[in-house]
């Protein structure tokens, strides 16, 4: 073959998997902004067992044509409580299933459609709706139909390299039997490695097939490959992730693993088995589509009844619960900021509780339960989890987020420094009441009110509580402003006739001020963490776990 042509070849292949890639990825991203609300429905609501979180898996992956996604998304909901680590696992198992939909469009589509024809109306129409309706559900769906145009492109680029390329070369030569198809298994794993797509690892050997570049046989080990390295992608995730995400990916590694020796070993029967079901024949692209589906449902028959003992083990054997050494945030790491509304959730579910534990500091310094080295300590390791959740929200910042979640960030900024200085002002008031004895019984009454107001505070402005009332905590922030002025015209009143030192008045003036201010910060951050409500939908089945994790936070 004359060197240009070789080197047009190349340069063809390269750019027909950049445009494939380019093409996934912004379908991928358009779905899960125009789906994203449907993602979230299907994967909180309808996995309350194995049938149907399977069926999830499935039905959420083949929408946003993302195995990836869908995991992280499901780590999500399981670092948030809303999902136990056994539906996740069967969402995960689930999801290896759905991915198989990718194959079934290149080989009935892709390879059967003249692809440019089908492509341009459909990349101009797509063009149309995204740069009208930026930032809008017309949008996302606009960003959907460029890149499944891109994606088509993409096909047509490599089904003609692969026709030319497989006129020429035949990859049978580097060997067969199970060395030559091993060897293919590696070519697969590595290929995925590399492009962090095992969607597009197996476009390329269905059209690489196809073209009669590849044989069948050493296809179906390299679909077998592909499906080992695309755990890669969420191995490399999870590093440093929380232990529930860990969990999730150790699950999606093992599935993986299993179907694959399995298939390894089994593959000429498949192979057969496929030949004698189709008596009528199918083509080669087909038949690697069925036998990727066959294999994945292989996995999910063998898997599922060790699903149990899996869960066990990965909880308490193979992956213990986080040390002391492990990161502050609980619901927060890089896998959820794959799914930008999912991240949102995650984002609230931190701040709920960020609250319970400001709360509970406030509480416990106004109650004598901890001294004032004890609070400043619990105040260092609060103001790391703050700084932990501001990263969280710049990282979020850069992506492209729904509709419903554009008020989301600064308002979640707005709470953070509210639970901040309601902190700060607690820690810092709770060294000017040093000597109690120096006050009447009448002013020590008043600002025994005011702490009580402030405790009870603590209790009510509790978004989370099913008896919570925004009415109950503008009430309770009257009584306060009453009970300090009371307070406040007491301090002054003794300070100007002499009974209390001009010191101690100016002392017990900034303690009440400081109880003002927190009352005041607590109650805003109620207001928003009520708002906030309406972007998380609470599902019945969620509700013991959450409380369990509320328990133990």
């Amino acid at each position: 073959m004359p060197l240009n042509d070789l080197l047009h070849m190349v340069l063809s292949f390269a750019g027909g998997v950049a445009l494939f890639l380019l093409g996934m990825k912004l379908l991928t991203d358009g779905l899960k902004l125009a789906a994203g609300q449907t993602l979230r429905t299907l994967l909180k609501r309808y996995t309350s067992t194995m049938v149907k979180g399977v069926l999830a898996g499935i039905m959420v992956t083949a929408l946003v044509q993302s195995s990836s996604a869908v995991i992280f998304a499901t780590i999500g909901f399981v670092n948030a409580g809303v999902m136990t680590l056994a539906q996740a696992i069967y969402v995960i198992f689930g999801s290896n299933v759905g991915t198989t939909l990718t194959g079934w469009i290149v080989a009935t589509i892709g390879l059967n459609v003249d692809l440019q024809v089908l492509s341009m109306p459909m990349l101009a129409a797509g063009m149309g709706l995204w740069l009208s309706g930026e930032n809008r559900h017309r949008g996302a769906w606009g960003q959907v139909l460029v890149g499944l145009a891109i994606f088509f492109l993409g096909i047509d680029i490599l089904k003609d390299t692969f026709d030319n390329l497989g006129q020429i070369f035949q990859a049978e030569t580097i060997g067969t039997g199970l060395a030559g198809g091993l060897l293919m298994v590696f070519m697969g794993i590595v290929l995925t490695t590399l492009m962090q797509s095992s969607s597009a690892s197996i476009a390329i050997v269905i059209t690489a097939a196809a073209g009669g570049f590849i044989p069948l046989e050493l296809a179906a080990y390299m679909v077998i490959g592909a499906d080992i390295g695309t755990t890669s992608t969420a191995v490399f995730a999870v590093i440093g992730a929380t232990a529930n995400a860990r969990r999730s990916a150790a699950a999606h590694v093992l599935y993986n693993l299993v179907s694959g020796v399995m298939l390894i070993v089994l593959l000429p029967y498949y192979l057969d088995l496929i030949e004698f079901v189709f008596t009528g024949g199918l083509n080669t692209a087909t038949t690697i589509a069925v036998f990727h589906t066959m294999k994945k449902v292989t996995g999910l028959v063998v898997m599922l009844p060790f699903v149990g003992r899996l869960e066990a083990w990965l909880l308490t054997k193979f992956i213990p619960a986080d040390n002391a050494t492990a990161p502050p945030t609980r619901y927060l790491d890089n896998t959820v900021l794959q799914t930008p509304s999912l991240a949102i959730s995650a984002l609230i579910f931190e701040l709920k509780r960020t609250g319970r534990k400001t709360r509970s500091l406030i509480k416990k310094g106004l109650t004598h339960a901890i001294g004032v080295k004890e609070s400043e300590s619990k105040q260092y390791t609060l103001l790391q989890l703050h700084q932990a959740i501001a990263g969280f929200i710049r990282q979020l910042q850069r992506r492209e987020l729904p509709e419903t979640g554009e008020n989301a960030l600064p308002n979640a900024l707005r709470v953070l420094s509210y639970f901040r200085e309601s902190m700060e002002t607690a820690v810092e008031i709770s060294s000017l009441k040093q000597d109690i004895q120096e006050l009447n019984p009448a002013l020590i009454e008043r600002i025994n009110v005011l702490e009580a107001n402030v405790v009870q505070l603590c209790h009510i402005a509790d978004s989370e509580h099913p008896d919570f009332k925004m009415d109950d905590v503008a009430a309770l922030q009257r009584d306060f402003e009453a009970n300090y002025e009371l307070a406040k015209s007491s301090l002054l009143y003794s300070g100007s006739r002499g009974k209390l030192p001009m010191n101690a008045m100016l002392r017990w003036h900034d303690y009440i001020r400081g109880l003002r201010r927190i009352t005041d910060q607590l109650c805003k951050a109620s207001q928003y963490m009520h708002n906030f409500n309406e972007l998380i939908e609470h599902t019945p089945g969620a509700g013991p776990a959450l409380l369990e994790d509320v328990q133990n936070s």
